[in-house]
């Protein structure tokens, strides 16, 4: 048998008989192009669900490639996909639903929409059917095979063994999918060296190409508003794109998102961002994200919704979003899609950006009209924005059966008409249209550094409460912006203070720590974090860790000893050092080093440090009582209904369960010897988890975990 790597995680074996996929992460398909391996016929779903921010269960694109780029669907065969029972139930229903839609019944769950009927139709009408026009279902292209007493046996006798979490055995070889090394992209991102102008109004391009296109990335934009930052659609490795343009992701304030599909909706990683980023799209498709996302994850849908902020468009009606319009349509797709046109105000203009989403050739949509399948009205608003004169028209090219063809656009009156979802632009278009690749910009309306002094007066604002007028003030007229190229080195391990503190404003930083052998990245601080503050309180004046560009960046520099004397004069100097101590002790731990330093910060000034006695109870069963405690140094016990079930150390938390769902604690924790904790209120540990979605993951993490080890504990008894 050969077994070959394909990335961190991801390894095909190749029998006699099969090509077996163990582990799932997105653009698994381009990796295998890349090494020129064919589409595996089995899957086998890993174990652990997700990784450094990366989903590692992405089934359907390999189903897509395996199917009908391959053409096996054509010759009669099925994808294997391999798994344990809940995962492959899991599995299931995430293929269904983004292959063929929301099912009538989940229509109706979702209420009223005077849409939903023809987006049934038109599933109904473009999905898979055999020679008799009946409908294939999921299990018509996919064999799903349990693992049964650690073992899966396909059709053709081949077995695979599950030895221990993401561990496997094929034809006698061990296979493990264990990984501590983030995945990268398989193709090059093309990183930019150097920062841009802030943009009023204008588009930043991550990527333009199909999930099957191996050196490129999938279709995404980063539309610019008022010098804020909006995702549409969500590109599999979004970090990475996004600081490939020198964008950190914590600058991502909100999501248009057009479908689920996956080149389109790898929306993951939102989840682990330190403020909610506002989810744009209809009912429908908002919901069929969340269940995506649930499926995928195994949380549930209602914990997930939570962690965005909702904002409902209606097709065909404009939508106000703090000075920019946008007036959604709807495709003709395989599954519930939109487009939108945004416009933004320019003086007494009106400028506008339309993008299409992912539509069907107007040659085909002619024909499904025919049929009393689309309707008129629907396709002329298309024809129409295919026509109209808009600054740039962003289209589908992708051709084949779901996809549009640039000659629809050969009588648009755009100023620039820019294709998507394609490789490259048939030669016959090469000096009409452009093909939307990755780094590009279009500026629409060019914004000024005066964003930076907005940005600076909020971060100054989130970071010192209260701040007054005077000092705000004089920081704001004391300060000035720098920029830096990608691998610039900001500060220097071990060099002495320069004088200045620096607000990051765009893009990340490392820091990187050399302990005479080995140098490491310890952190990474992005657009919104101080670098260089905790020296203006420290004696010593010498940089403990270099500060490397990691992408380029924006920064405000401010004079150290102005920004002393503001500490000192607001009497925050102690708030400092509490915060920065806090900070310094949980990031040590366990989910907190993944953290923004914001999110810390906001830990920090909530936090009450407690001494803890041997022998004292923090938290009884039984009891309403809902405080949340990390500890920091000490031993404690936990026992259910009298019994010890685990003893917790430093780093470890617990009181999560009454903290964020009010209900009765479900354990004692009694102390086994002196130690400290730090303690966080109800209210005010609620409020700080619910607005920091990567807070609220880690919770319901933990929850989920601690309530599995408490459903053995309770069926042993």
């Amino acid at each position: 048998m050969q077994v070959t790597e394909i990335t961190h995680g991801v390894v095909v074996g190749r029998t006699d008989k099969r090509t077996v996929l163990f582990g799932c992460p997105p653009e698994v398909i381009k990796h295998l192009m890349v090494k020129g391996i064919g589409s595996p016929d089995v899957i086998v779903l890993p174990d652990t669900p997700y990784r450094f921010n990366v989903l590692q269960n992405c089934t359907e694109f390999p189903l897509y490639y395996f199917l009908f780029v391959e053409r096996n669907f054509m010759q009669g065969k099925k994808l294997t996909i391999v798994g344990t029972a809940l995962h492959l139930k899991a599995n299931r229903k995430l293929l269904r639903l983004t292959l063929l839609g929301p099912t009538r019944k989940e229509y109706d769950a979702l209420g009223q929409s005077p849409w939903f009927d023809e987006l049934y139709r038109e599933a109904r009408a473009i999905s898979v059917k055999n020679s008799e026009g009946r409908e294939f279902s999921i299990d018509d292209f996919v064999d799903f095979v349990p693992f049964q007493n650690g073992v899966a046996r396909l059709a053709d006798g081949t077995e695979i063994f599950h030895n221990a979490r993401d561990q496997y055995r094929l034809n006698g070889e061990n296979i493990d999918i264990r990984f501590d090394t983030p995945q990268d992209p398989p193709y090059d991102l093309r990183s930019d060296f150097t920062t841009t102008l802030p943009s009023q109004f204008g588009v930043t391009v991550l990527g333009g190409a199909s999930g099957f296109i191996a050196d490129k990335p999938c279709s995404g934009l980063v539309l610019h508003y008022n010098s804020e930052h909006m995702l549409i659609d969500c590109v599999p490795y979004l970090e990475q794109a996004l600081n490939a343009r020198g964008i950190s992701s914590t600058e991502i304030r909100s999501l248009f998102l057009t479908h689920i599909h996956d080149d389109h909706c790898n929306i993951f990683p939102l989840l682990r961002l330190s403020n909610k980023v506002r989810l744009i799209a209809t009912k429908e498709i908002f919901w069929m994200a969340m269940m995506k996302l649930s499926l995928q994850t195994m949380l549930p849908i209602d914990d997930l919704k939570q962690m965005f902020q909702f904002v409902e468009v209606k097709p065909y009606e404009t939508t106000e979003f703090f000075g920019l319009s946008i007036e959604p349509h709807y495709t003709v797709h395989s599954i519930p899609t939109i487009g939108a046109t945004f416009r933004m105000k320019e003086g007494n203009s009106s400028r506008s950006i339309v993008f299409i989403g992912d539509n069907k050739s107007f040659t085909d949509i002619e024909q499904m009209v025919a049929q009393g399948i689309v309707r008129h009205e629907k396709f002329d608003v298309l024809k129409q924005l295919y026509t109209e004169p808009h600054d740039i028209l962003f289209a589908d090219g992708g051709m084949g059966i779901l996809h549009g063809n640039p000659r629809d656009a050969l009588k648009s009156q755009a100023d620039r008409i820019v294709f998507m979802h394609l490789e490259k632009l048939p030669p016959e278009f090469d000096a009409t249209f452009s093909h939307a690749t990755h780094g590009k910009r279009y500026n629409i309306i060019q914004g000024s550094y005066d964003s930076y002094m907005i940005r600076t007066m909020h971060i100054l604002s989130d970071s010192f409460h209260n701040i007054s007028h005077d000092w705000a003030t004089a920081l704001m007229n004391n300060f000035r912006i720098v920029t830096f190229n990608s691998g610039d080195i900001i500060f220097k391990q071990n060099e002495a203070s320069k004088g200045l503190i620096y607000i990051i404003l765009t893009g990340s930083c490392s820091v990187m720590y050399h302990d005479g052998k080995t140098l490491s990245e310890k952190a990474r601080k992005e657009a919104g974090d101080f670098v260089g503050e905790m020296a203006v309180l420290d004696d010593n004046k010498v940089r403990s860790a270099s500060i490397v560009a990691a992408t380029p960046v924006t920064l405000c520099a401010i004079d150290e000893k102005l920004f002393h004397e503001f500490l000192i004069a607001e009497n925050r100097v102690d708030e400092m050092r509490h915060l920065w101590k806090v900070r310094s002790e949980i990031e040590r731990f366990w989910p907190f080093a993944q953290f923004a330093d914001n999110v810390k910060d906001r830990i920090a000034r909530a936090a009450v440090r407690l001494r803890v006695a041997s022998g004292d109870t923090l938290v009884e069963q039984g009891k309403s009582d809902g405080e949340f405690f990390i500890i920091l140094s000490g031993e404690y016990s936990v026992r259910h209904n009298g019994i010890e079930i685990k003893i917790l150390r430093a780093g470890d938390m617990f009181g999560e369960y009454g903290s964020l769902d009010s209900t009765a604690r479900n354990a004692t924790v009694t102390a086994l010897a002196n130690g400290e904790v730090i303690e966080v209120a109800r209210g005010e540990i609620r409020k700080i988890i619910e607005s920091a979605p990567i807070f609220n993951f880690s919770m319901r993490e933990l929850m989920m975990r601690r309530s599995r080890e408490l459903k053995l504990l309770d069926r042993g008894g």
